[in-house]
Parts: structure tokens; sequence; C-alpha cells
């Protein structure tokens, strides 16, 4: 669609099948297959976002962040709204899913709330795309990979809810107490997991530190 949008016909002229590579010559598959071919696409991380023990409707949003398709503003004003380009988190920049879910100083907050949980020391990548590619894999116990694998899912499925209530219920929750909303609920998706003995936040968090 955003490339519908951006394009502009002039009206004149016969139609005629194009491509951009090469410009000089017409569309053929076979010239199609040669430049896909050429190209190193990078493989979605599906196991990052659906094998994660999380509910449905959270691993399908994470899949659709993953893509960049959630309606954050800067998506919304690509579908012809008008809107003001503005992070209603930090209030200091405009809105993107990489922003809002990433980079946003409110998201920093809580990223490292998790990160020093599991005493990691993580650079933040620049896409939510590159955070789930870069997830994958185990992390310590069984135990432990159980609960590390439902966190980016979390904390991007805390942000978005703070972010919808401040802009539909003129809602607001301290930093303190995302943190204390995040921390819950990573612990009510994890305490009936299949293999994990947990009955407090106490053992949540004991589990965390290696």
């Amino acid at each position: 669609m955003d490339l519908l949008y951006s394009t502009s016909v002039n009206g004149e002229g016969e139609d005629k099948l194009s491509w951009g590579q090469p410009k000089s010559k017409p569309f053929t598959v076979k010239q199609y297959y040669r430049f896909l071919s050429s190209h190193a696409f990078r493989s979605f991380p599906w196991k990052s976002v659906w094998k994660s023990k999380v509910p449905p409707r959270v691993a399908f949003f994470s899949w659709t962040a993953t893509l960049g398709k959630i309606l954050t503003i800067d998506n919304l004003r690509k579908r012809g709204l008008i809107l003001v380009e503005w992070c209603c988190l930090c209030k200091e920049s405009g809105e993107s899913p990489d922003h809002l879910l990433l980079h946003c100083r409110i998201a920093r907050e809580l990223w490292d709330l998790v990160l020093g949980m599991f005493g990691v020391h993580w650079v933040m990548p620049r896409a939510v795309f590159d955070l789930f590619s870069s997830w994958q894999g185990s992390f310590g116990t069984r135990q432990n990979s159980l609960v590390w694998r439902a966190v980016p899912h979390c904390v991007i499925w805390c942000l978005w809810r703070e972010r919808n209530a401040r802009l539909f219920e003129d809602s607001e929750l301290s930093i303190p107490d995302l943190k204390i909303q995040l921390f819950h609920l990573l612990y009510e998706w994890t305490k009936g997991l299949s293999g994990l003995s947990i009955n407090s936040h106490a053992e949540l968090l004991e589990l965390c530190i290696l």
C-alpha cells in the first residue's frame, strides 16, 4: 500500500508492464527470478514470535509489530489521516513502531528493568524485527528460557496498552506503576506453564537471576 500511495499517475500514454530492475528491459519472470536470487532476504523470526508461551492475541500483536504494521501515528498518516506526529509516551519524538516499542524513553525504562532482572547487558537493536531475530535460542535452563522468550512480548504489549490508555481513556500510569504492571503480567503469563513451578512474584524474580 505504501508503494501505491507514493506513486503518481500522469494519465498519458499507453499502459504497459514495467519494473525497476533492470530499467532498460521489459519485465519477465526470468529476470525477476534472477533479481530475487541475487539478494539475501532476512528470514522472519517466526520462532520468537509464534513459539513463545504467550496469549495468542499477544503473539498476533508481536507479529504485526515485527512487520511494522501496528497502527502507530506514522502508519496512520501513510493511510491519509491528518494527525500530529507525536509519541504520547515520551512526548519527545514522532511515533513509529520502532520508536514506541524500543527507543522511547518510557520503553527504555521497561527494557532496562527486565534486562536487569536477567543480568543482561544489551544494545537495543534498530527495529522490532531485529529484536525478535536476536531473541531466538535458549537462555540458561529450560525454565529460564520459558520466561526469557516471553519477555519481549510482555514489554511491547505493556507499552501498547499504556499507549492506548493514554490516547483513548485519558489514563496514565507512572513509570514505577508501569514497571509493576509489567512484572505482574509476566508472572501471570508464566506461572501456569508446564515445566514451571512459580507460586509468587519472588519465585519469578529468583528464576530470572542466573
